[in-house]
């Protein structure tokens, strides 16, 4: 696992996304109805993601391979991508490209789902859940291999900060409240760090360590702030869905392990 076996792999990549995207631009294909959320630069990368996944999708399909079996490969990726971003920056070239993969995988599960037919909330459940500890292990990883204690700190507070922004949405709608789809959210997490790690194969270790700790600290900063702000709308929604007589699901307040009135 060189530096500069990743640095090949990193360039094939790259010719494939540069082939791949004048082929989307002369292809012109609608946009896919799941990124009517998204604005801007993250349009264009999930249309060109949804584009190059088609053969893929259509080879995953024929040989069979089920929707759990994407999300358990996809898993592994990270993983992989994990211990690698631990072993330090001589190896996070490699970290990038397993993480790219992953979530590649990620991102082919549900497509799979859809197109199958076999859609389920367990299905849902375990690539949530799935998601969490990839990130989990992904931030983990860095912080083993960050020297200073103020990347760790960062790492830890990136990781921190990342569950946050999940476990806001998850609750709220678990509450019978819709979170708008506003700031720095999974897709936005994986890019910053892919970039991060995929460029950190060519920089000298000094300047990798400085590019991976700067990235956490946008990350940590950014997804706290995304954090703190669905906590504040979704309490606004709540606040308002009181206000004008309607109560949250009964189900949603007395589901095992919800917080009691004390702990709001």
């Amino acid at each position: 696992m060189s530096a500069s076996s990743s640095r090949v792999a990193i360039l094939l990549l790259a010719a494939v996304a540069v082939t791949s995207g004048l082929a989307l631009a002369l292809v012109r294909p609608p946009t896919p109805a799941r990124l009517s959320g998204y604005r801007g630069p993250m349009v264009l990368l999930g249309r060109w993601a949804h584009f190059v996944s088609r053969p893929v999708l259509a080879g995953a399909v024929a040989l069979g391979i089920s929707a759990n079996g994407m999300t358990g490969l996809g898993a592994a990726l990270a993983f992989l991508a994990a211990g690698a971003a631990a072993i330090g920056p001589g190896a996070w070239g490699w970290a990038g490209v397993l993480l790219l993969l992953g979530s590649w995988c990620d991102l082919l599960d549900g497509e799979l789902a859809r197109t199958t037919g076999t859609q389920s909330p367990a299905g849902a459940f375990l690539d949530s859940n799935v998601d969490r500890l990839s990130e989990i292990a992904l931030f983990a990883g860095l912080a083993a291999a960050l020297p200073e204690r103020s990347g760790v700190l960062w790492a830890v507070a990136a990781l921190a900060a990342s569950l946050m922004v999940s476990y806001a949405r998850a609750r709220g709608e678990g509450l019978g409240v819709a979170c708008p789809t506003f700031g720095l959210e999974r897709p936005h997490r994986l890019i910053l760090l892919m970039s991060a790690l995929l460029v950190s194969a060519f920089l000298a270790p000094e300047a990798a360590l400085a590019l991976v700790e700067g990235t956490c600290g946008l990350v940590a900063v950014g997804a706290g702030g995304t954090a703190l702000a669905r906590m504040v709308v979704i309490h606004h929604l709540l606040r308002r869905s009181e206000a004008s007589g309607q109560e949250a699901p009964a189900q949603a307040q007395d589901a095992p392990g919800a917080p009691t009135a004390g702990a709001r």
